[in-house]
């Protein structure tokens, strides 16, 4: 009777802590949910702090009047420098984008007009254009287009407000990020001095680990996006296409997005291509970036990442499919180290786990008992 109390004191035990585990982690999602935004944004300004820290560092080292650079100014300096990058990609390739859309506009109508001419001239295509009237309703479409292009203004509205609160976002990103590299690393010292001597060595290794795989991340990223807009310049201006600078760098800055970036700008390309010389241009530029994306994907990028982030291929696509499935286009471009940074969890929690069970394993008889004789051998 007392051992069936025992046991049903014992089941009621496990089922309470069961539910308080479960009420628990419901809590932790919920709260998750709320605040998935904020998180979105730690996780950006981390990234940025890890990514940015070794270029902070190089300027702070430098001397100015025989003393380094103090921290706030030499992370101003960065984020100059990489605000006046920014603009110049911008400046490079959305001006001559809206310049060739206008006057693409204004001669769509001359186009129909000599599609018209030489279907005047093809019985065959007479046929077809008395059936469905296509001349017609090409006239109807050209004529068109400028007031479309110029009603295209209104839609500026809607364009501004994601813009603003995609500039909020980056903001509060940047002014994170500013105070992760003003002090973070004396922060991070504070932290690890409530543990002792050995969890701190371990956690710092860990750290410094994690900052190395971002590093390497990032310089791989760059490498392929240069690349890849060096070969987009090459190709276009041996094929004599125009926008030939403006779409390598369109086509280096979309290859920073994983796993579709590159395309886009291809497809960019391609259309670009098909107005200078259709078909002559398109074809030779679809041969030559389909050889270019394969070699890259396949051979040149896995062997980077699996390099220099110590991840397997396989897992870096699977990484950003999930990334990507969970937070968009920030999610993919962080799945990469984030993958990488559980796989530097995993290795030292199983070096941890080793060392610990080869120095303390646990005595085979009671506490403060004399240690068994060895069995004799046979």
């Amino acid at each position: 009777m007392e051992a069936t109390r025992i046991q049903a004191k014992a089941v009621i035990k496990v089922v309470a802590i069961s539910l308080a585990v479960i009420a628990v982690a419901a809590v932790l999602v919920i709260v998750i949910i709320h605040v998935r935004t904020t998180l979105r944004w730690l996780f950006a300004a981390l990234f940025l702090t890890l990514a940015l820290n070794p270029a902070v560092d190089r300027i702070q080292s430098l001397h100015i009047r025989g003393r380094h650079s103090p921290r706030w100014l030499s992370i101003l300096i960065v984020y100059l420098i990489t605000f006046a990058v920014f603009v110049f990609l911008v400046l490079q390739v959305v001006p001559p984008i809206v310049n060739e859309a206008e006057n693409l506009g204004s001669k769509v109508p001359g186009y129909v007009h000599d599609f018209k001419e030489w279907a005047n001239q093809n019985p065959q295509f007479q046929d077809l254009n008395h059936k469905y009237d296509i001349t017609g309703n090409l006239k109807d479409q050209a004529s068109s287009i400028p007031s479309d292009l110029g009603s295209a203004a209104g839609d500026v509205r809607d364009v501004t407000v994601s813009i603003l609160e995609h500039l909020i976002a980056a903001v509060t990103i940047l002014a994170l990020t500013f105070f992760l590299l003003l002090d973070g690393r004396q922060q991070g010292e504070r932290f690890l001095t409530r543990f002792d001597d050995d969890t701190a060595e371990r956690l710092r290794r860990i750290a410094s680990r994690i900052a190395g795989v971002v590093k390497a991340y990032v310089s791989v990223n760059l490498t392929l996006a240069v690349a890849a807009g060096v070969f987009t310049w090459l190709a276009l201006e041996i094929l004599g296409v125009d926008l030939a600078v403006t779409m390598g760098v369109l086509v280096g800055f979309l290859d920073l997005m994983p796993l579709i970036g590159l395309t886009i700008g291809g497809v960019f390309v391609a259309i670009v291509a098909a107005f200078h010389d259709f078909p002559k241009s398109l074809i030779i530029w679809a041969i030559l970036f389909v050889i270019y994306q394969q070699v890259q994907d396949r051979v040149i990028q896995p062997l980077l990442y699996r390099s220099a982030v110590q991840i397997h291929p396989a897992i870096a696509i699977l990484s950003i499919l999930v990334g990507a499935e969970l937070a968009g286009v920030l999610g993919a471009l962080l799945a990469i180290p984030t993958a990488a940074t559980i796989g530097v969890l995993i290795d030292e929690g199983v070096t941890w786990r080793r060392e610990t069970s080869g120095t303390a394993e646990p005595p085979t008889g009671g506490a403060g008992s004399d240690p068994q004789p060895e069995p004799a051998a046979d």
